[in-house]
């Protein structure tokens, strides 16, 4: 077909509305998987004020698994943000993955649920952990098909599709090394999941650089 046939512009059209059908269907998903991470957050019992300042107290680890997993859901969807915002087309590989990293994203709350069930052990740290870590591989098996597939709009940056693969490392190294550490160090482990990415992300850039 010549360059600038309408079948070509109508074709490209209908890879970007895919496009935006599967980011705005992530969007919600996130969205309710964030909300369904308040549900279950106990509320404060007490007639008086310090009543229900102790039971806050009593409660304090359930209101930090919260935020902990606020915060790790909020992380996940802020890199897909950031990326597919650049995506302009689809293919059913690309939603087989989007689903499977979905399907991660709506188990944290109930994994969040976990971590506050009973005493916290290696088990329900790892049943975490390792879900984060999984994310964190899914989501650069999309960037990089994308990448393969040419998904993305001409003008992404580099730094969108170049090293899907190392920036996931980091992520899943961060997760995957707490669970063995924790019999060790306690709840000392949940710093490892900032820690370790950071300490990566840092090494990675150096070695580039060099």
């Amino acid at each position: 077909m010549a360059d600038g046939d309408p079948l070509d512009a109508d074709a490209a059209q209908v890879d970007l509305e895919a496009a935006q059908r599967l980011t705005f269907f992530s969007d919600a998903v996130v969205a309710i998987a964030i909300t369904l991470l308040a549900l279950d957050l106990p509320v404060p019992e007490g007639g008086t004020a310090s009543a229900v300042l102790r039971s806050l107290d009593d409660h304090q680890y359930d209101y930090l698994a919260f935020l902990i997993g606020f915060l790790v859901v909020a992380a996940h969807w802020t890199g897909h943000h950031q990326v597919f915002r650049w995506l302009v087309g689809v293919r059913p590989r690309l939603v087989t993955l989007s689903l499977a990293w979905l399907l991660l994203i709506v188990l944290t709350p109930f994994l969040t649920r976990v971590l506050t069930e009973g005493d916290l052990d290696v088990v329900r740290f790892g049943m975490f952990a390792v879900a984060q870590a999984l994310l964190q591989l899914v989501f650069a098996a999309m960037v990089s098909l994308a990448v393969r597939e040419g998904l993305f709009a001409p003008g992404t940056p580099p730094s969108i599709t170049a090293r899907p693969w190392n920036d996931a490392a980091g992520g899943a190294l961060g997760f995957l090394v707490s669970v063995p550490l924790f019999p060790l160090v306690g709840r000392w482990a949940f710093v490892l999941w900032a820690a370790v990415p950071v300490l990566y992300g840092r090494l990675v850039t150096r070695r580039l650089r060099d």
